[in-house]
């Protein structure tokens, strides 16, 4: 088992003033194709299980599909003709591969020094797939849609590990650097059922930069900055692997389970 660098007074300082840090190149090539092919396996039993005659009916709202398949909550394309998931949350109960990539501390390592504990659980994990053609996400924040459920909201640090490159191109997430020390923001108005889980960013003078980042990198965010991401308009995948971790002890978010982490 590899171990995580400590965090250093640069990413401290970051994570502080702009509400995320990245570590590049964090995990091997080999490595990932050992993600990528996980992930590709968990979409197709996805698939294949959306098909039996028992499956969960689809759920929409607004232009939002939902399905509950496999004790995830998948959420479709848009566009039909993809047939593809956006993403599936939690995904770890699937495979045993995202199960251990929870324990790694190099995923956990910095989360646990930002939140002050030393032995961490989880509170959510998540799949996102943007295939090509795949559509954006609005600009928004994990805080206000955590707080329900939560049971220690201010001590939960969340990441992204990507699975393949990512580029402006192909997806990648789009960040509000600082945005993080307004709070929860305004929601959008007049924007469906949803809209009120989205920012609006037209009241926020900074703008979005992109997080761009060779695969196998991982940033480390706050819960309240403002992030989203855009269409895919590339012929590749954009795979990514959320994660958010919690005091030891803590139900999980979304199933109210608990999930600590293995110290090895």
């Amino acid at each position: 088992m590899f171990d995580s660098p400590a965090l250093t007074a640069q990413e401290r300082d970051q994570y502080e003033k702009l509400g995320y840090f990245m570590r590049e190149s964090v995990f091997s090539e080999a490595e990932l194709e050992g993600f990528r092919a996980a992930a590709e396996e968990v979409h197709q039993r996805v698939l294949q299980a959306a098909e039996e005659s028992d499956a969960a009916p689809v759920e929409q709202v607004d232009n939002q599909k939902y399905q509950e398949i496999l004790g995830s909550t998948i959420k479709w394309e848009w566009d039909n003709d993809l047939r593809a998931v956006r993403s599936m949350e939690p995904v770890f109960q699937i495979d045993e591969r995202f199960s251990d990539l929870i324990d790694d501390p190099r995923m956990w390592g910095p989360c646990a020094e930002l939140t002050g504990c030393e032995r961490l659980s989880l509170f959510s994990d998540k799949l996102n797939v943007k295939r090509p053609g795949g559509a954006p996400f609005p600009f928004h924040q994990e805080g206000p849609y955590w707080a329900y459920g939560a049971e220690d909201l201010e001590r939960v640090v969340t990441l992204i590990l990507y699975l393949d490159d990512a580029t402006v191109d192909n997806g990648c997430l789009w960040v509000i650097p600082g945005s993080h020390q307004y709070g929860a923001l305004d929601s959008l108005e007049d924007r469906g059922t949803l809209g009120r889980l989205y920012t609006d960013i037209d009241r926020l003078d900074e703008k979005p930069v992109p997080v761009a980042l060779p695969a196998g990198s991982v940033a480390f965010f706050h819960r309240d900055i403002v992030h989203g991401s855009q269409t895919n308009r590339t012929e590749q995948n954009r795979r990514a692997y959320l994660l958010a971790y919690q005091p030891e002890g803590l139900k999980q978010w979304r199933n109210g389970e608990r999930r600590d982490i293995a110290v090895r």
